[in-house]
């Protein structure tokens, strides 16, 4: 049997899946996690990308709430915390890639207001 990578997965058949998620309650979601969990380590051919570290660390905060029967109120609203987290730390991310870029291009651009001080005027002190 083969997985699907993100390139080999279709379109139609992505939107179908997110279609019926979007549709399901929160905590049957959950459930559909599981199970996905369960088929990839009994069927999978190889193990799922290793994710960026913050969402590995949101990732380990939902297992273990899970495990402590958090209501899933609490859960929702923490993971919603997490995911705008998430989404502040892209923009840096990004933010910082574009920077790096411009460095390496030469042309890295200053903020609008932080231009650098002129040279101090050249004067002649005359000492008698």
């Amino acid at each position: 049997m083969h997985g699907y990578t993100g390139d080999e997965m279709n379109e139609i058949l992505k939107k179908q899946i997110w279609r019926k998620l979007e549709a399901l309650p929160e905590e049957k979601v959950y459930q559909v996690l599981d199970y996905i969990e369960f088929l990839g380590s009994e069927y999978g051919d190889r193990q799922a990308t290793e994710p960026p570290a913050f969402q590995k660390f949101a990732e380990g905060v939902q297992r273990q709430m899970r495990r402590s029967r958090v209501p899933a109120n609490a859960m929702k609203e923490t993971m919603r915390v997490l995911g705008r987290a998430d989404q502040v730390l892209d923009s840096f991310r990004q933010a910082g890639r574009e920077f790096l870029a411009e460095l390496e291009a030469g042309k890295a651009e200053r903020p609008p207001g932080d231009e650098p001080d002129p040279p101090p005027e050249s004067r002649e002190i005359v000492v008698e």
